[in-house]
């Protein structure tokens, strides 16, 4: 493997090169994580929530200025029956058509991917993963599966491999070269009296531990002010009860959810012009960001 210096490596670095955006976005229903990440360049969205109405509302009330035709999407809804369950193979299906479109047409070459949601893609996991150790003869969990999610009757070995799953595809994600941007609801726990004791991405239980490690970004997505003056921020530093980051090294522990804003703040901190950042060198239109 070629070695090569910090310089080579950094945001203000190899121009040829351009550092990409790894984020894990995540809030309550209605902070506007969907809506937010279809700012950022040139976007190819998995849907596995069937929430892109959202956005179509944004770019018809011009919040977004771009057009249904510049948001490319795949809505993939998986079955009621499980063992008809083929969410994970239609998703790397659907993102290797896309790499392979770029490839074909330069016209065709994008920057993100979103993935919403990760709560979703937890469900798919499940799946492949109890197909997985049924095949390996390690848990036959699969065998009692009837019907739907109710039909579910995990062991604990079905949780690792459901979690090895869900790492591998967002490791292989990663490896695309792209903006990475995966969504999540969040899980309130509370104790019996009622007292918070964590919000956390809604996934299965080890990755909400390890999955916010997975991600150089992870922000939390909130609404502040009164129903009539709605402010949607991100939190970009942990507190008592939610984990969130930066490395990035200029943000504040709370931004104003506007990637515009977000960007030129980066880029002027890093010495790079703002249109070159999260995008590759080749000319193109960039839609503007949200004013959500």
């Amino acid at each position: 493997m070629a070695s090569e210096t910090l310089a080579d490596a950094s945001i203000s670095g190899n121009p040829t090169k351009p550092k990409r955006l790894n984020l894990l976005l995540w809030g309550p229903p209605g902070s506007g994580k969907t809506v937010i990440a279809h700012s950022l360049p040139r976007t190819r969205t998995i849907d596995l929530d069937d929430g892109m109405q959202s956005v179509e509302w944004a770019i018809k009330a011009g919040v977004i200025d771009r057009t249904l035709n510049d948001v490319v999407k795949a809505t993939i809804i998986p079955p009621q029956d499980d063992r008809k369950n083929k969410v994970m193979d239609q998703i790397t299906k659907q993102i290797d058509e896309w790499v392979k479109e770029e490839e074909n047409d330069p016209e065709k070459e994008w920057d993100t991917l979103i993935i919403d949601s990760a709560t979703a893609l937890t469900d798919a996991s499940i799946v492949l993963g109890m197909k997985e150790n049924n095949r390996l003869n390690v848990s036959q969990s699969w065998n009692s599966v009837r019907g739907g999610l109710s039909g579910r009757a995990m062991r604990i070995q079905d949780w690792g491999t459901s979690a090895h799953v869900f790492k591998k595809l967002i490791v292989q994600c990663k490896g695309l070269g792209k903006n990475i941007v995966l969504t999540a609801h969040e899980r309130v726990e509370r104790d019996d009296d009622g007292n918070l004791l964590s919000i956390e991405p809604a996934v299965i239980g080890q990755l909400r531990n390890q999955l916010p490690g997975m991600f150089g970004e992870v922000w939390y997505c909130h609404t502040k002010g009164s129903r009539k003056k709605v402010e949607r921020v991100f939190q970009t530093e942990p507190d008592n009860y939610r984990r969130c980051q930066s490395k990035l090294g200029c943000l504040d522990p709370i931004e104003p959810a506007d990637f515009t804003a977000i960007k030129k703040k980066v880029a002027s901190f890093y010495g790079v012009d703002p249109d070159k950042l999260w995008t590759s060198q080749i000319p193109h239109a960039e839609p503007k960001e949200a004013a959500v």
